[in-house]
């Protein structure tokens, strides 16, 4: 009996290293390879980054970091674009991996149209990091 033992607990560790390597297989439905066409024409293989208040403090440095090492495309949503364009260029963002987008977190309307916009430009894209910086002051 212990030498069955033995031989089962041995066939099921080799049985789950055994598909160990398929951990990592995607199959893509052929209805989406052309959205995974269109979504790797655009990002390549970075990682999709929505940062809130990136124009300034904490969120500027963040934004900096992420697309200094070159691995994401970042969505920096702010409530002036003006001032981020600014910020972009003394910064010297890569604007291909670097997208602002308007957004005012005190209105709901403004945080419908930029959930809206957001959608339309990652396209299918799942979003691989938030990170929710911005603060409301009243």
């Amino acid at each position: 009996m212990r030498h069955f033992q033995t031989t089962l607990v041995v066939m099921l560790v080799s049985s789950s290293q055994a598909f160990q390597f398929m951990s990592n297989w995607k199959i893509t439905p052929p209805g989406d390879a052309e959205k995974q066409q269109k979504i790797k024409e655009k990002f390549g293989d970075k990682k999709l980054v929505v940062l809130t208040g990136a124009s300034s403090g904490l969120g500027r440095k963040t934004a900096q970091a992420l697309l200094r090492s070159g691995d994401y495309h970042v969505v920096g949503a702010v409530r002036d674009l003006d001032k981020m364009d600014a910020v972009a260029e003394i910064d010297g963002f890569n604007m291909n991996n670097f997208t602002p987008m308007h957004l005012e977190l005190n209105s709901f309307e403004s945080v419908h149209k930029f959930c809206e916009e957001l959608k339309e430009f990652k396209v299918e894209k799942p979003i691989d990091r938030l990170i929710c910086n911005a603060g409301i002051y009243q």
